[in-house]
């Protein structure tokens, strides 16, 4: 990564491509480096292994010194550039951008199984529970039998409330259990109030004065075709509820919120609040119970000398412009891959700008931070650095990381997949990013900065599914850059293997409606099938780098976590 601020250039050695953005906001065309971006349907590897030397060289102690050094400056010379912008809910295009959307559908060395409710916007979470060798997919608000990947239906419409789902069979119970989130509106940006929170403080009325739950729901779901409504629980009557949240059928759940009105330094024009994690007790769903909450340090109202501290907290307008805003905090969840009561102990968490931390929970009463990864300061300083951590690896000392880009037209910078060794848990290190993704050479743009949405990674497959996650496979949803499915055989030189970019949903005057194209992938590891969530339809696909499809109903044997669903008929 090379960054001339004087010129306002910045250099993307993973992508091969220079962008003055200056000029392209004068309506002069972005200039092409020497070196020609790869015209293959699979990017290079030139961002990983470059990477993966450098950071080999480093100690995590100089790693962290020379991060702490250069951080405010750089992140202000990036953020402050004096750009034509505009906020997340307005389009920002350029002169090379489409002035259309792309129809087409793009596939490499993949093969659609199904195609679920064409033409419908199927985008959302997904978690999956068995009954013998039926399975159900939960999404939505609906449950849909997915037993048969040939004919995927509707088994239960409209059973439940909430998108954010988390099902798990609790062995004491004897019951499969559905844990919903609910959260109040945020701050996003209106025509009127283009910069959010910024423009118009009155925004966060919405919040204040909102009148349903803040917290999550309790279903009984062990009948999926009759879903009981166990309880709710509220994580606190002025907070923002809870976005992603992690249940696994055990004692404890790890809730991603913000749960009093103290919460407020953050940066960020969309939201008002800065999460945390939150641990309850769900032994019983009928009475939960909160045990614990832990934050970032300068989160909260009274914490204004740890604020100060983070180089985020001077990322704020009127040095920055509004909607470069960074996101502070837990996005989540806090993933915990063993359960406390089977004798685990450690939580990963995606916090934002403040990083990818590694919780010790051996004490769920006292959560302490061990350690965590902050990137170089260009990654933090706008969108959501750090918004899902993948764990599925974690056999080989390693995690996945991404952000979230929460602006279109790439009016952020491009945020990288982080390959990210973890055997030293003090000192997490980057020893690779997964490539970033080009489009097809027949597609009618060079770059995804010009297709008509949002450009980045969005999620990795849930931690929990059927079957032993693969160590040398991995897929990440990508939303106007569709499906991207990633050989990590060897995680210092991770490569592309295929990817599926599904027709662009929406309305091009409808802003909101095209920049979710693929926004959330479920694998079931044991039938080698990709379950794809895109605006037009819900997709089963299959690529041979995962393995031969199972397309007919068969029973779960074994779950991608120990102990995880033990018990289930």
């Amino acid at each position: 990564m090379h960054l001339e601020f004087g010129k306002r250039i910045i250099l993307d050695t993973i992508c091969g491509t220079v962008v003055q953005r200056s000029n392209l906001s004068r309506g002069i065309k972005a200039k092409e480096s020497e070196t020609p971006m790869n015209k293959s349907s699979l990017p290079r590897k030139t961002g990983a292994s470059e990477v993966a030397s450098s950071q080999a060289r480093r100690s995590p102690a100089s790693t962290r010194r020379e991060f702490l050094q250069r951080a405010t400056d750089l992140a202000l010379a990036l953020a402050g550039s004096p750009l034509r912008v505009w906020a997340d809910h307005h389009g920002h295009p350029t002169p090379n951008s489409l002035t259309y959307l792309d129809r087409r559908m793009y596939i490499h060395n993949m093969e659609i199984l199904a195609h679920f409710e064409p033409g419908h916007v199927r985008n959302g979470k997904m978690q999956l529970m068995s009954v013998g060798d039926r399975r159900y997919l939960f999404q939505q608000g609906d449950v849909i039998d997915i037993s048969d990947v040939r004919k995927p239906h509707i088994y239960n419409k409209g059973g439940f409330q909430g998108n954010q789902v988390q099902v798990a069979f609790n062995r004491e119970l004897k019951k499969w259990i559905l844990m919903t989130g609910a959260q109040t509106p945020i701050t996003d940006s209106t025509p009127e109030a283009p910069m959010g929170k910024y423009d118009d403080p009155h925004l966060d009325a919405k919040r204040k004065n909102y009148k349903g739950l803040r917290g999550v729901r309790f279903y009984d779901v062990t009948d999926p075709a009759k879903i009981v409504k166990l309880s709710e629980f509220s994580t606190g009557a002025t907070g923002q509820g809870t976005h992603r949240n992690y249940y696994d059928g055990g004692k404890y759940a790890y809730l991603d919120t913000a749960p009093d009105e103290t919460f407020i330094h953050q940066p960020s024009y969309f939201r008002e609040l800065v999460n945390g994690n939150m641990i309850v007790d769900a032994s019983d769903p009928t009475n939960v119970k909160q045990v614990s909450m832990w934050w970032v340090p300068g989160s909260r109202k009274g914490e204004e000398a740890e604020y100060n501290k983070w180089i985020w907290s001077k990322l704020v307008p009127p040095k920055v412009l509004a909607d470069q805003t960074p996101f502070a905090g837990l996005h989540g969840p806090v993933y915990v891959p063993k359960r406390l009561e089977d004798g685990g102990n450690r939580g990963y968490g995606a916090f934002g700008c403040n990083g990818f931390i590694i919780l010790d929970l051996s004490d769920p009463t006292h959560q302490k931070e061990i350690g965590r990864f902050e990137p170089p300061p260009q990654y933090s300083g706008m969108g959501i650095a750090f918004h899902t951590i993948y764990c599925g690896i974690l056999d080989r000392g390693f995690v996945l990381t991404n952000g979230e880009t929460t602006n279109s037209d790439c009016n952020q910078i491009y945020l990288p997949n982080w390959v990210i060794d973890i055997r030293d848990e003090e000192h997490p290190i980057a020893v690779a990013h997964l490539p970033r993704p080009v489009p097809p050479p027949d597609a009618p743009y060079k770059d995804f900065c010009f297709k008509r949405g949002r450009f980045g990674a969005h999620n990795p497959p849930h931690l929990k599914a059927p079957g032993k996650p693969r160590h040398d496979f991995i897929a990440y949803s990508y939303f106007i850059a569709g499906l991207r499915c990633y050989d990590i055989g060897d995680l210092y030189r991770p490569e592309e293997v295929a990817y599926f970019v599904p027709p662009q949903g929406g309305d091009l005057k409808d802003f909101g409606s095209y920049d979710r194209t693929v926004d959330n992938i479920f694998v079931e590891w044991d039938r080698n099938i990709l379950w794809t969530a895109t605006d037009t339809g819900l997709y089963a696909l299959s690529c041979p780098n995962l393995g031969k499809p199972v397309l007919d109903p068969t029973p779960v044997m074994q779950w991608s976590l120990e102990k995880l669903n033990e018990g289930a008929a």
